[in-house]
């Protein structure tokens, strides 16, 4: 089932304009979260990104975060698939007279879906990731605009790898195409966190987890530093915490899964659980907490 508009409607009818200006100039915002045990999670931090990504664009979102709220957890209910649910949350520029001017009536969809699952052997034995040098653009957005990050991805498969990490014009390791980047390196955890990247839910959850464990320094490391890593992982809400082991042509440790990335694994697999979710008030997203 799919929210449209106001209206629940069936795939076949979830249309929308081909004048719509999210197809025409790819003017457009989204969201995506899972569940667990059918519950969304995190839904209201995910919400605050959304108002987030809409006021960095100039985008005005048809709905308050409560109505969207509440229209997700409905439109989960009434999903009716076996197993877990990917969520989507999707706001478009709207039909635009100019094809360019941004309509104040943009479309608002939601959707659930059976959530993917990745084999089991990318998180027992880990995963071989690649590096780019193209950039996101607006990266601390969640836009519709995928193409760096397509690109990259069919690059990447081309060498086997599950992923690719953007490089920037400094030799830092920033982000991957739809995941956050840590890496050990001298006993401590690293990971990014600049305006050249998305702050992802998931990546905020492990570093709430990690922080009594761990050592955690919020910055990049460098390409050449590659050779100096512990372990690595990437985060994200369809990928959890999966494991890398490569990162191009360098084994990241001794090439195996390492025991503190096993130890985070259990940790989030034991979080999302519990149920005990409390709102992470992450400070680039918190200033929407009241809307």
């Amino acid at each position: 089932m799919y929210y449209l508009n106001g209206k629940y409607v069936k795939e076949e009818d979830a249309k929308i304009s081909i004048l719509d200006l999210s197809i025409l100039r790819g003017f457009s915002i989204f969201d995506y979260l899972r569940t667990y045990n059918g519950r969304p999670f995190h839904l209201w931090d995910h919400l605050l990104r959304l108002k987030y990504s809409s006021q960095q664009i100039g985008l005005s979102l048809p709905k308050s975060l409560p109505e969207i709220e509440e229209i997700v957890l409905h439109t989960v209910k009434t999903a009716h698939h076996r197993g877990e649910s990917s969520i989507k949350i999707l706001v478009t520029g709207g039909i635009s007279k100019d094809q360019f001017t941004p309509n104040p009536e943009g479309n608002l969809i939601v959707f659930a879906y059976p959530l993917y699952t990745y084999p089991k052997d990318f998180f027992a034995k880990g995963i071989k990731v690649v590096t780019t040098r193209l950039n996101r653009s607006l990266p601390m957005s969640k836009t519709t605009h995928y193409t760096p990050a397509i690109m990259a991805m069919q690059q990447g498969k081309a060498s086997d790898a599950q992923e690719v990490l953007y490089v920037n014009a400094r030799d830092e390791i920033l982000e991957a195409t739809t995941s956050n980047f840590f890496a050990f390196k001298n006993d401590t955890l690293y990971t990014c966190c600049s305006d050249e990247m998305l702050i992802g839910i998931t990546r905020e959850v492990v570093l709430k987890l990690s922080a009594p464990h761990f050592p955690i320094q919020m910055h990049p490391l460098k390409y050449e530093e590659i050779k100096e890593m512990q372990e690595a992982f990437i985060t994200s809400s369809n990928k959890e915490v999966m494991p890398v082991v490569q990162i191009d042509s360098f084994p990241i440790g001794d090439g195996k899964v390492g025991p503190r990335t096993q130890w985070i694994m259990e940790l989030f697999r034991a979080y999302t659980q519990n149920g005990e979710w409390a709102p992470l008030n992450i400070p680039r997203y918190a200033s929407n907490a009241s809307v």
